[in-house]
């Protein structure tokens, strides 16, 4: 596993997964007191092999919230 810094301070971690097509990717989950919640988001490597393409979501609101 990783850990994800900014500056000094630890907001999440990482973990190396694979796909159901075989493509490595890692699977990361940030979070921070001034977040109002987690953001769980997936890393990949893009094809050109010089970028990467962040895809990230949030859990949906329960009613009420």
């Amino acid at each position: 596993s990783h850990r994800v810094y900014v500056g000094r301070a630890e907001i999440g971690a990482a973990w190396s997964k694979t796909s159901n097509e075989g493509r490595d990717y890692l699977g990361l989950k940030l979070d921070d007191p001034s977040f109002t919640a987690p953001i769980y988001a997936n890393l990949f490597d893009d094809e050109d092999g010089d970028t990467f393409s962040l895809i990230w979501s949030r859990a949906s609101k329960r009613n009420g919230d």
